[in-house]
């Protein structure tokens, strides 16, 4: 009997680290998840690619885990958002393996200028460029930077992923152009949202003359807000007429729940609307394998939301 059972044990614990050793193995690692879905776009099912930060969880104070670091060295490519954010990242040039190409994203883009530069302050222009994928016209270029890189490793694939890209690419393209077509009219230009969140669409607003106006200048996190603060936030939001408020995707509402609640007290009607921001997304979303392109129709659907109705 103890024969059985520790055949059992043993069969289990190697079961376990087989499935451990599977997880750190994909040919393609990246930070967050703009590049795991570039990359997974343009690979199909020719490389398999993984996310470090796990879904839902907040990628700016992420630590990565001694398993994170041996899925790394066996890479193909790694490929990490920016120094900025991937903190945790100390040295570039050795945290990949022997043959391990690593890839910094925000080194792979050049601005393009902004088509309605007088109607954005140059403080809001310059605001967020930390969150540089928020704007389509740096994403196209990120794919074909990653493409490149991708193309390197598997040159015999190279007319496949060249197809894949291209499709990607022109599918946001398209819909960064119906989002233009709408914001850019004469009716809409210059539209102002207010957002309660960590605001990081500052990119993404500029490049299609859109104000995006946080009702604190630093929005802190819920448990920090006084009594005060809730009380001016919910006066700004009456006082200002709005009755959309937009809040992270991500990150539960509590003080915009509780500013509802109260304005409701006053017969005052407030909607919350959801934006991403695109370096995450839920655990339902990523095993439903949503996509950088699905979240950027989700964000022009709820803009349309606030702005056709008010």
């Amino acid at each position: 009997m103890k024969k059985i059972i520790l055949t059992i044990f043993i069969l289990s614990t190697f079961i376990f680290l087989t499935s451990c050793s599977t997880k750190q193995t994909a040919d393609i690692v990246t930070t967050m998840f703009p590049g795991y879905d570039f990359a997974r776009q343009i690979v199909g099912d020719k490389m398999t690619v993984s996310q470090i930060i796990p879904p839902g969880a907040e990628v700016h104070n992420y630590e990565a885990t001694s398993q994170d670091m041996v899925s790394i060295k066996k890479a193909k490519l790694f490929i990490y958002t920016s120094l900025d954010i991937d903190t945790w990242i100390k040295n570039p040039e050795t945290i990949g393996g022997t043959d391990t190409i690593v890839m910094n994203l925000s080194q792979n883009y050049s601005p393009v200028a902004y088509p309605y530069p007088l109607l954005i302050p140059l403080g809001e222009q310059q605001a967020n460029t930390i969150h540089f994928w928020t704007d389509p016209a740096n994403t196209v270029q990120l794919i074909d930077a990653i493409l490149e890189q991708i193309v390197s490793i598997d040159l015999d694939n190279e007319a496949y992923y060249r197809q894949n890209a291209e499709s990607y690419i022109n599918q946001i393209n398209d819909m960064s152009q119906q989002i233009s077509d709408f914001l850019t009219s004469d009716t809409y230009l210059g539209s102002t949202i207010y957002f309660a969140g960590h605001n990081a669409l500052g990119s993404f607003a500029a490049r299609y003359g859109l104000h995006i106006f946080p009702l604190f200048e630093e929005f802190k996190p819920d448990a920090d807000l006084t009594s005060n603060e809730l009380i001016t936030f919910t006066n700004e939001v009456k006082d200002r007429g709005t009755h959309y408020l937009f809040i992270d995707a991500l990150e539960f509402p509590k003080a915009a729940n509780t500013i509802k609640g109260q304005l409701a007290l006053d017969n005052y009607d407030l909607n919350l609307l959801t934006l991403y921001s695109f370096e995450n997304v839920s655990k339902i979303d990523f095993e439903g394998n949503v996509t950088y392109l699905d979240l950027l129709e989700r964000d022009f659907n709820q803009l349309q939301i606030a702005l056709v109705i008010t």
